[in-house]
């Protein structure tokens, strides 16, 4: 290879890693394929995001639910971008549902979620939480 197309290539790769995606970047690439493209989910096999996700992080659990799922506490993004990604799919998909007071996730609150072990039950978690919000009036049964 020519020293040329060496430095080349070396600055390409430079440049590359030091690109910081947008958290709509980050959601098509790490989420899209389950979420769909509008967050609307696949019938009957992955939950939709839009207008009913903001519902989770009215309470501890379902803010830990949110990191905890396997696809996400699995996933390849940094704690950072994934609080970064995860902020915007709640304000994206589901603002009328947030909270007034809403938190938005920081890097070091993924980084606590994410070190206990990922959900294995996803379904079991995610019904007692939707359970635990009817009882307190957030969400209709």
């Amino acid at each position: 290879m020519h020293r040329w197309a060496y430095t080349a290539v070396l600055l390409l790769v430079g440049m590359s890693t030091s690109l910081a995606l947008s958290p709509e970047k980050l959601y098509l690439l790490h989420c899209m394929g389950c979420h769909g493209s509008k967050g609307e989910g696949i019938p009957g096999r992955v939950p939709t995001l839009r207008g009913f996700v903001g519902y989770f992080v009215y309470i501890p659990e379902g803010r830990a639910f949110l990191i905890q799922v396997p696809g996400v506490a699995n996933s390849s993004l940094s704690d950072a971008e994934l609080a970064e990604v995860t902020n915007w799919i709640l304000r994206t998909f589901s603002p009328e549902q947030l909270p007034k007071d809403f938190r938005p996730y920081s890097p070091e609150e993924v980084t606590q979620l994410r070190r206990k072990a990922p959900l294995l039950e996803v379904s079991p978690v995610r019904e007692a939480i939707l359970q635990k919000l009817r009882s307190m009036g957030i969400i209709k049964p």
